[in-house]
């Protein structure tokens, strides 16, 4: 007797999904983190408008770096659609993320030749300028009410530094003028832990003496070295443009792998239209400072943000047309094309015995069936339910269950090619 089971090539019995289905735009940092986004790359479903976005996102960026500005990206859907998949997919596709194994984002996907190709491409102008470097998150993870703090929030930890302004910035300085390994070893043979201490740097006298042994000059004792920290990188509530692109520019020379020029970068704010809401305020914020970025940094930074409604839907998200001008829209349909190759991909051992099955009772099929969208001869078993009972030895007979019936008409009916 076939079960249900029997007909799936994963055993929807014992398949579990390391995401429980919903996608976090997360750096990985944790073993069970990394496992999740290689099932989500190794499970990602390029065709339909996922492909076609991609390819989309990717030809504009490339077409447009010759050019003034790259144009911003919206990537609508309802909930569920798969947005943030689709934009965590292209972030790490986009800097090739190398895996503690080795592995490459690009090498466990499984991608069509034309985005391949459009990877390539890009990969070959990330060498022309300063490599390629990506940041992701979402707006209301931190910072108050500041967007200004938020995206650098999002920016500070890809680059792996402290999330808020004071300590980042403090980061920022040892970097460049060659202290940070230095400071950092220091307080670390102290017994201490690096984060932790900068997170208290005001009155911590471990990293304010490390500071000095490395760099004798900057005060002369501890207590002074932090009172120095202190005035020279307070803890702010909001900054100016000017130092928002000062410090995005200072932080972009460090990831660059050519002196004196920035990486292609992409920024991703999922969920923006969450974040946004119906304040005006936060509105204006998001369109002045994705100007302000376009403009400082031109060609080689490309926004893309998230949300369900199309960016035209609502009044505040109307004030950002003008600048999120690529727009993606996902569908029910790509959700299912996703659901069939992942989840419910059948057997194909088990196709024969099933299409004999159906073939004995299609006199009943055809009678239950008539007036739906199935073209004459296409077989039935492309629409086989997600629900597959098992036949017992009466459903050879020609009788087949209500049931059955019932959902093999809802899957022809919302079959994409059905029309």
């Amino acid at each position: 007797m076939m079960k249900n089971r029997d007909v799936f090539i994963d055993d929807p019995t014992a398949y579990t999904i390391p995401n429980n289905g919903v996608t976090k735009v997360i750096d990985p940092k944790t073993t069970e983190e990394w496992k999740v986004l290689r099932y989500e790359l190794e499970h990602f479903v390029c065709e339909g408008e996922y492909r076609h976005g991609l390819a989309h996102i990717l030809s504009t960026y490339i077409d447009n770096l010759l050019k003034a500005e790259q144009p911003a990206v919206w990537v609508s859907g309802f909930y569920g659609s798969g947005k943030s998949h689709l934009v965590r997919v292209l972030e790490y596709l986009w800097r090739d993320t190398q895996f503690p194994d080795g592995a490459s984002a690009r090498g466990i996907t499984k991608l069509p030749n034309d985005i391949t190709d459009l990877l390539r491409e890009l990969s070959t102008a990330g060498k022309r300028e300063g490599g390629l470097w990506s940041a992701a998150g979402t707006l209301g993870s931190g910072a108050g009410k500041s967007v200004r703090l938020a995206l650098l929030g999002i920016m500070f930890r890809r680059a792996d530094f402290p999330e808020q302004y004071a300590p980042a910035r403090f980061v920022l300085w040892l970097m460049q003028n060659g202290y940070y390994k230095d400071v950092k070893a220091g307080v670390e043979r102290s017994g201490r832990d690096f984060a932790k201490e900068l997170h208290n740097m005001y009155v911590s006298p471990v990293l304010a003496q490390s500071l000095l042994d490395v760099y004798p000059g900057f005060a002369t004792s501890a207590a002074e070295a932090r009172n120095l920290l202190k005035e020279q990188y307070p803890n702010r509530e909001d900054i100016s443009n000017d130092e928002l692109l000062r410090t995005m520019e200072d932080l972009l020379e460090l990831q660059s792998t050519t002196p004196g020029k920035i990486p292609c970068t992409l920024l991703v704010f999922d969920e923006l239209q969450q974040f946004i809401g119906e304040d005006s305020q936060r509105t204006n914020q998001v369109q002045e400072i994705v100007e302000a970025c376009s403009s400082r940094f031109g060609s080689h930074l490309l926004f893309i943000a998230t949300g369900q409604a199309a960016i035209q839907a609502t009044p505040q998200l109307q004030k950002l047309q003008g600048r999120f001008t690529v727009r993606i829209t996902l569908a029910d349909t790509d959700v299912e094309r996703v659901v069939r190759e992942v989840v419910l991909r059948k057997n194909p051992s088990k196709t024969g015995i099933l299409q004999d099955v159906l073939n004995t009772a299609s006199g009943e099929i055809n009678r239950q069936l008539a007036g739906t969208k199935l073209p004459q001869g296409q077989p039935i078993i492309r629409y086989l339910s997600p629900i597959i009972l098992y036949f017992q030895s009466g459903a050879a007979s020609g009788k087949v269950s209500c049931a059955v019936l019932i959902v093999l008409v809802w899957q022809v009916n919302s079959a994409p090619n059905s029309a």
